[in-house]
């Protein structure tokens, strides 16, 4: 927990750094940067005990017509053997908007790709490789948003995966609700490094509320996640994560709530527990997991 409260310390000041940073109030790019901690405690697990991750995420879009993002993050996933696996995960993404008279909203373009290296002995999940192109569209009213995403993620020894992610997205409350369900369908070519599963599929359930300003002592949202089915070697173009320290997730339950400190910065708490599942050993399992997520926008 030390460890977890100096990465916390680190966070919080490096964003309050970033108020010291300002653009021209006359530009036409619009900047967030934000700094995340996660912590994740095993329980139930033969051989995990306890993961640590932290990252930081710089986003900037121009006007409305598209824009970019660079990230990195640090995780550290300890095991009941006293061993560690020390990771780096690298992220960037590429986005365009095309406007057609037609049609009530953008066609939204985006191209991520991630790029992971740890000390994993074995090499099954070092040296990841991800390259995720996605296309959607978001009406100028936003109650309504589709998209369709791919994944193709490379892993050494012999792994390749494919994941199809369909989304559909719906607002309503005058705006202040969000509803959101996402398709993982996923399909590893080699069956026998993804504990004898020729494919898994799941689905990703959101709903968001909206506070309405000054209320609740600047609690601006609220939201609930879901996830059911099963998933191994997700790719999740949200949280810009590749979940490449395989086992089969079987579900989680999460619970976020967002603060805004002032007009430009934001904090974002968020508990949950997820489900796994080691087929090969057929040990079942918990993540009981804390996150933070601090964004100053300017």
């Amino acid at each position: 927990m030390k460890k977890i409260l100096l990465i916390m310390a680190g966070l919080i000041t490096a964003v309050m750094g970033l108020q010291q940073v300002s653009f021209a109030a006359e530009s036409d790019w619009s900047v967030k940067t934000a700094v995340q901690a996660l912590y994740g405690n095993y329980s139930g697990s033969v051989q995990r005990s306890w993961l640590v991750s932290s990252g930081l995420i710089v986003s900037a879009d121009y006007l409305e017509q598209g824009g970019f993002s660079l990230a990195g993050n640090y995780t550290r996933l300890k095991f009941k053997t006293g061993s560690n696996i020390n990771q780096q995960g690298f992220y960037a993404n590429a986005r365009y908007n095309v406007y057609f008279d037609a049609l009530p909203g953008p066609i939204s373009l985006r191209l991520d790709g991630h790029l992971v290296n740890n000390n994993d002995i074995t090499g099954d999940t070092d040296k990841v490789k991800v390259i995720a192109p996605q296309i959607s569209f978001m009406n100028y009213a936003k109650t309504f948003y589709a998209d369709i995403g791919y994944a193709r993620s490379s892993y050494q020894n012999n792994l390749n995966v494919d994941q199809f992610t369909p989304t559909l997205g719906f607002g309503f409350n005058s705006g202040s609700d969000w509803f959101q369900i996402k398709g993982f369908f996923i399909k590893p070519s080699n069956r026998l490094r993804a504990q004898n599963k020729s494919s898994t599929a799941a689905v990703d359930v959101k709903w968001s509320h909206w506070f309405a300003a000054g209320a609740w002592h600047g609690l601006e949202k609220m939201q609930l996640g879901g996830l059911f089915g099963e998933r191994i070697y997700a790719v999740d173009n949200d949280a810009a994560a590749v979940y490449n320290l395989a086992d089969i997730q079987r579900g989680s339950l999460s619970l976020a709530l967002q603060w805004r400190l002032t007009e430009s910065l934001h904090v974002m708490l968020m508990g949950g527990n997820e489900r796994y599942l080691n087929n090969i050993i057929g040990n079942k399992y918990n993540n009981r997991f804390a996150y933070v997520d601090i964004s100053k926008s300017w």
